[in-house]
């Protein structure tokens, strides 16, 4: 068995390959999302197209969600609810990571102002002389709604295993497989009753019947191509 460590530069890619295959996904959606809601908005309230000023502002709140999200998930208080039902870890991630992004918020005006010269005393009272009430609320309501989204669909893809759902969405075809993808998910998530609530002898034992069970969804499982 060869336990030769890895050169420290082919260590340090990899980290950084996981790090942004990680932050990516979530950076790109709130990206996406932002300027979206920045260029709406400058439709419906000032009558133009595009103004760069927007673009990077709503570019800059994204990769603040990105960071923030990166440095939580490492702890383990955001999976408190892992195992309950969707609407418990849904519900908790968003409001935790709303929360989070929020002081985050207000911390980076903070620093600002600090960089700027300002001691940490006319740094909030600067802070406070900017600070718009209604706009401070809309953008975290949108911060909220993006962040609803883009849990449910990161619990619905750990639900149904890497890839599933983008396999689900892009690639397979109702017509290509016997399964509908209401069965597919119907019989996934019997797959995870059964493995939860039986014995591990009894489930891999074909004779019971919840081991025929078993072998029953994933033979049809397996009619679907991956």
């Amino acid at each position: 068995m060869n336990t030769t460590k890895a050169p420290f530069t082919v260590r340090a890619y990899r980290f950084w390959l996981k790090e942004m295959r990680h932050i990516l996904p979530p950076t790109l959606y709130f990206v996406t999302a932002f300027n979206l809601i920045v260029f709406t908005t400058n439709l419906l309230t000032q009558g133009y197209w595009f103004h760069f000023s927007g673009f990077l502002l709503a570019t800059g709140a994204a990769l603040v969600v990105g960071k923030t999200i990166l440095v939580m998930d490492k702890f383990r208080l955001i999976d408190r609810f892992r195992g309950a039902p969707l609407i418990q870890p849904i519900l908790y991630k968003t409001v935790f990571y709303t929360l989070v992004v929020l002081v985050v918020r207000l911390l980076e005006q903070v620093v600002h102002f600090t960089i700027r010269g300002d001691d940490i005393v006319t740094a909030l009272q600067a802070v406070s002389d900017n600070f718009i009430l209604h706009r401070f609320v809309a953008a975290q309501i949108w911060i909220f709604t993006c962040f609803l989204i883009y849990c449910t669909a990161t619990e619905l893809a750990a639900l149904l295993g890497e890839g599933q759902l983008m396999r689900l969405f892009f690639r397979h075809r109702s017509a290509q497989h016997r399964l509908t993808r209401r069965q597919h998910v119907r019989a996934l998530m019997e797959l995870s009753r059964l493995a939860e609530m039986t014995p591990r002898e009894r489930l891999l034992d074909p004779a019971t019947p919840q081991g025929g069970r078993l072998v029953a969804i994933v033979d049809a499982l397996r009619q679907r191509p991956a």
